[in-house]
């Protein structure tokens, strides 16, 4: 009986996958790609399965990509794990880390790490990335009113990525979308955030997302396990 539950409850969350991976596929790209930038990072946290990849038209442009806007992708070809880490790196002190020298003004933050595995026809190569509290932009806002020392911030929005750590530093896009592309492989995955319907996006763009949305090159959209 627990086996037969088991199955069933799997078929459960592949038919809810595919499902989301659908209605990805038609959506509008522009909205897809543009970041909530009030969505807190621990609203990350949790299980994760690429519903789709992205490549924007100018890139593909530039770049003689036939392929562009939201491309779709093997079921279950990528899945991430992320968590959201108070950061450990206040030393002597249960104030926090500095988060505005001028004001000398301390509060607990945020990392983000995620583990990233992939089909085994893909690669067996684990992905680790790393967004530490100083990868988002920390200009103070209306939210900030009212914090004092010792309290926690949440970190907002869009963030960069530090570190990239896999084989193939764009996630193996090529392998995982069949485009590939030089001037894919030659470029890292570098933003992490999430967008208004609460997927989450890993991206490449040679603009600073953290500051403003930009032209997004390639991207990859995951939808929480259901």
């Amino acid at each position: 009986m627990k086996k037969f539950l088991s199955l069933v409850l799997a078929a459960m969350m592949l038919v809810s996958c595919v499902a989301f991976a659908e209605s990805i596929l038609d959506a509008d790209p522009e909205k897809v790609l543009t970041f909530n930038r009030k969505a807190p990072v621990t609203d990350w946290e949790g299980e994760w399965v690429l519903a789709a990849a992205y490549i924007g038209e100018d890139f593909a442009d530039e770049n003689d990509i036939e392929v562009n806007g939201l491309i779709a992708v093997p079921e279950k070809a990528v899945t991430m794990t992320v968590k959201a880490i108070l950061d450990g790196s206040a030393t002597g002190s249960d104030a926090g880390v500095m988060v505005d020298q001028a004001a000398y003004t301390h509060t607990h933050v945020h990392d983000i790490e995620a583990t990233v595995q992939f089909d085994a026809a893909i690669t067996d190569d684990e992905a680790k990335l790393k967004l530490p509290w100083d990868g988002w932009d920390w200009t103070k806002d209306e939210e900030w009113t009212g914090w004092t020392e010792g309290s926690t911030y949440i970190s907002k929005g869009v963030g960069k990525l530090s570190k990239v750590s896999a084989e193939d530093k764009t996630l193996f896009f090529g392998k995982v979308t069949g485009v590939e592309n030089d001037a894919i492989a030659d470029e890292n995955m570098k933003y992490m955030g999430m967008n208004e319907d609460g997927q989450l996006i890993v991206c490449y763009s040679d603009d600073n997302m953290v500051k403003k949305d930009g032209d997004v090159a390639f991207a990859y959209i995951f939808v929480k396990a259901e």
